[in-house]
């Protein structure tokens, strides 16, 4: 199978360069390229609460580990609606794109484990969609489950680790399972991502209570 080609951004400006690079190379040598994101939030039983992927057990980064609930990069050539490929592709569902908040793009740079060097635009999306979690469907393989944590507990975990139960769907069953911070992708919790967080927080926040997002992103 061909490798994936992904757009080179400029990283100052924040600007694609119509220019394509591998995927493997990228995250190797720190090439700026663009990432989507899409956070859902739903409101069940009067709590508020946002859904987390896990990742399936043979990603090559981070197996099983709980992340973003929808999250991928942009093949190069591919303009619009970017994030709906990924999010049909990994929770089952094509929201329309005008009932998506768009929280801007988040400047990234992280030095991973085994040598990754990342440098991303992360264009984050938030979503309010109070369906049951059987009605997911992971049709790429890259997810296996995914999990409704507390809006208020997610927040806590943000300062400190705590335990608490969840929530999950894993394609055929719904359960119950204890979690901490140990379970999550522990970039979520990296100073890099400290300002992403609170927006996404907070956005999160503002949409269950008053159905209007005045959160967003930092300017590039």
């Amino acid at each position: 199978m061909a490798e994936e080609m992904l757009e080179i951004w400029d990283w100052q400006t924040g600007c694609p360069t119509g220019e394509a690079v591998p995927r493997s190379r990228a995250h190797l040598e720190g090439i700026p390229h663009e990432g989507v994101h899409l956070w859902v939030v739903r409101l069940c039983d009067n709590e508020p609460q946002v859904l987390f992927q896990k990742r399936a057990l043979f990603k090559d980064s981070y197996p099983g580990y709980l992340d973003i609930t929808v999250g991928g990069h942009v093949p190069f050539g591919l303009r619009d609606e970017k994030i709906l490929k990924e999010t049909e592709e990994e929770i089952g569902i094509r929201p329309a794109m005008d009932s998506l908040i768009d929280l801007g793009c988040f400047r990234y740079e992280e030095h991973e484990e085994k040598g990754r060097y990342h440098r991303e635009f992360q264009h984050v999306y938030l979503l309010r969609d109070d369906r049951d979690l059987d009605r997911y469907h992971f049709n790429d393989g890259e997810v296996s489950a995914i999990c409704a944590v507390s809006l208020e507990k997610l927040a806590r975990l943000m300062k400190e680790n705590i335990s608490f139960k969840v929530l999950h769907y894993n394609g055929s069953e719904t359960g119950e399972e204890t979690l901490g911070r140990e379970n999550f992708h522990p970039l979520l919790f990296a100073d890099s991502m400290k300002e992403y967080m609170k927006v996404v927080l907070k956005a999160a926040a503002e949409l269950i209570d008053t159905g209007r997002v005045t959160a967003s992103m930092p300017p590039l």
